[in-house]
């Protein structure tokens, strides 16, 4: 059978490959132009991002640098305790040069101000690659963190036991402002309201009135302490607790620095055999908020106090001591032989029933921020609760809280657009 010459032309191949091939030539050829154009700007795009991480890396040195500064305040080179305006190169006034296998990489500025309080530090620091007067390509990365240290949100009272409400005493307490007079003479009790010592054995000393009488009492009358206050003052001016009180910024700075060491609890805590370590121990409410202060609506309901209950065998440390701060957004409870030094802080009530041998070396204070009930002071007729005011275990919870500067949690940022 003979095919027609017009169908066998359509199915004839012959000369498809010049067609074929020059396609895939002007395939490979574009191909071969995209490469070439990624393959030139590759190394400038790598060039950027290494100048970025360089620059990244360079400001964070620009935050050490100014963390050592601050903890080395007596450095010819450190940052000085207080300042209005960091001297340089801590105002950002100079480039301080990074350089690394013997060549410079770049440098950072960096500025050091006061922050929101007086425990606070905040630091700016931006760093560049290679430098910051280059006409030549350069990069920058500004990051800001605010720091801070603990001991310096210790606000020092007028008394070895502050209450700022109500007060009762009885059994065999002792509440003593006179072997430490280094942060001045202190009373021995200071209440808002009436001060009740039952019975005849407690014994109150305070060092303002320079004599050998216990117990006596002076009545502010709603004013201020006055310069010659026997042991015990009572019905005191609330603005004269003003200035040892916690407020709600130093609450979430104290927090957020227990939260970042593992030693915040919430709700109700008990601490017993052993369980109770040094340092600062936040116990928080139960819903992590700041308790509202009396007339504030809405108010924070007592089940959401924390309740804080410290049994004598409690410290972890093998002396059988706890140094630090104990601060209970609620009520705190002491029991037993229990002995510490440093700083007790209640946001409401505080009761001692001591016993053996136990005692505080420091300070007491409890806030009452919503009058439930009376600070309680007491012991039982073989046993005591002393409070021996002592400025340094109070200040520096017995050597555990740091005298240190460091980063904020949840403040480091690197600022976008930088």
């Amino acid at each position: 059978m003979r095919i027609p010459k017009s169908i066998a032309r359509l199915s004839d191949q012959r000369g498809v490959a010049l067609p074929m091939a020059m396609l895939a030539l002007i395939i490979l050829s574009a191909l071969i132009i995209g490469f070439s154009v990624l393959s030139a700007s590759e190394p400038t795009i790598a060039k950027n991002q290494l100048m970025v991480a360089q620059a990244r890396a360079i400001a964070e040195a620009g935050v050490e640098r100014a963390i050592w500064g601050l903890n080395n305040a007596a450095d010819p080179n450190g940052i000085p305790a207080t300042f209005t305006t960091a001297p340089a190169p801590y105002d950002g006034s100079q480039l301080l040069t990074v350089a690394a296998g013997g060549y410079t990489v770049g440098g950072f500025r960096v500025t050091v101000s006061n922050g929101a309080a007086v425990y606070e530090r905040n630091i700016t620091t931006v760093g560049w690659v290679p430098n910051d007067t280059t006409t030549e390509p350069k990069a920058h990365q500004r990051i800001t963190v605010t720091v801070f240290n603990p001991r310096l949100a210790f606000r020092d009272p007028p008394a070895a036991l502050s209450v700022h409400g109500e007060l009762q005493m009885g059994g065999n307490s002792l509440v003593d402002s006179r072997s430490d007079q280094s942060c001045g003479k202190k009373v021995g009790t200071l209440t808002l309201g009436n001060a009740d010592v039952q019975g005849n054995a407690s014994d109150i000393w305070g060092a303002a009135d320079n004599n050998d009488t216990r117990n006596e009492v002076t009545d502010a009358a709603g004013g201020a302490i006055p310069a010659d206050a026997h042991d015990i003052v009572k019905n005191a001016a609330a603005s004269v607790f003003g200035p040892f009180m916690m407020t709600d910024a130093d609450i979430n700075a104290l927090r957020t620095y227990a939260k970042t060491r593992g030693t915040y609890y919430q709700g109700s805590v008990t601490f017993v055999g052993g369980n109770l370590p040094n340092g600062l121990i936040f116990v928080d409410t139960v819903s992590g908020n700041n308790i509202t202060q009396e007339g504030v609506t809405p108010a924070t309901p007592s089940s959401d106090f924390a309740s804080v209950d410290i049994h004598g065998n409690a410290p972890a440390d093998p002396s059988g001591i706890f140094s630090g701060w104990i601060f209970a957004n609620g009520a705190l409870l002491i029991s037993g032989s229990f002995q510490m030094k440093g700083l007790a802080y209640a946001q409401n009530n505080i009761v001692y029933h001591g016993t053996g041998t136990g005692g505080v070396s420091g300070t007491m204070v409890s806030r009452n921020i919503r009058d439930i009930s009376s600070t309680s002071i007491d012991s039982d007729l073989n046993g005591n609760s002393n409070i021996i005011y002592n400025c340094n275990d109070a200040k520096t919870g017995g050597g555990n809280i740091p005298n240190t500067w460091s980063i904020k949690g949840g403040s480091y940022k690197e600022v976008a657009g930088s």
